[in-house]
């Protein structure tokens, strides 16, 4: 008895190795089109979005709009087209075009919904004010949506960054929001550092102008002489002298 159940044991694990794996679902989804929208069109429009460069790596679905006349067959696969545009998000407009057999060309438009991560405001942003993982927070959505101002996906896009004008709670972040952060004043006693081939000598002196983290300034050291340089941190000034 124990031998038959040891085999009956041993028979189960085999089944459960040689089962197949679950294949990985598809980063995209087509819903359902209209009946003038042929398998084959479609096909072809859905191998054209998988190899597109602004939809490597995302994830997306199809809306297929409504068609005035049925697309004919062709011998071969439609070679399809993008029209007016370089991204394929959004509401887009193609070219499908028959080149065997009897040809002809269709234009058409679908709707390509792509679903990401962003971030957005937690709270109310001011001018000038430097971000905090506090200030912003993830949302979820269709970024075709969104304008052409890029959204941030990684908050280190912003890191160092200060606010360029008042962002509302809940408003998406878009990089044209932020600029460097501004690290030095005009009037500010700046610490200067001149680095040369072999040595480096440190002054101080006066800023002529507001400078934003690696942004050059002009700054006046002692005798009144003029040197420039970028702004490395907060009141501090590196000058290279070739």
């Amino acid at each position: 008895m124990k031998l038959i159940e040891l085999q009956q044991g041993l028979l189960a694990v085999l089944l459960l190795l040689s089962w197949p794996a679950q294949a990985a679902l598809p980063a995209s989804t087509s819903l359902p089109a209209p009946a003038a929208w042929t398998a084959q069109a479609r096909e072809s429009i859905n191998q054209f979005l998988a190899s597109h460069a602004t939809l490597e790596g995302r994830e997306y679905s199809v809306q297929w709009n409504d068609l005035k006349a049925e697309i004919p067959q062709c011998e071969r696969s439609p070679r399809v087209a993008l029209q007016g545009r370089d991204r394929v998000w959004g509401k887009v407009f193609l070219s499908l075009r028959c080149e065997s057999g009897r040809t002809w060309v269709r234009p058409v438009s679908i709707y390509v919904e792509v679903k990401g991560r962003y971030l957005v405001a937690a709270r109310a942003l001011r001018k000038g004010q430097t971000l905090t993982p506090a200030d912003w927070q993830w949302t979820e959505g269709d970024l075709s949506k969104l304008d052409d101002s890029a959204v941030i996906d990684d908050p280190e896009r912003v890191k160092d960054m200060e606010v360029v004008r008042a962002v509302q709670s809940g408003n998406p972040l878009r990089l044209n929001d932020f600029r460097p952060m501004t690290v030095i004043r005009m009037g500010d006693q700046v610490r200067v550092t001149m680095l040369g081939r072999g040595f480096a000598i440190d002054a101080s002196g006066q800023a002529m102008a507001d400078a934003a983290l690696g942004g050059t300034v002009k700054v006046r050291i002692s005798e009144g002489k003029i040197v420039q340089g970028k702004a490395v941190s907060p009141g501090s000034v590196e000058v290279i002298i070739e």
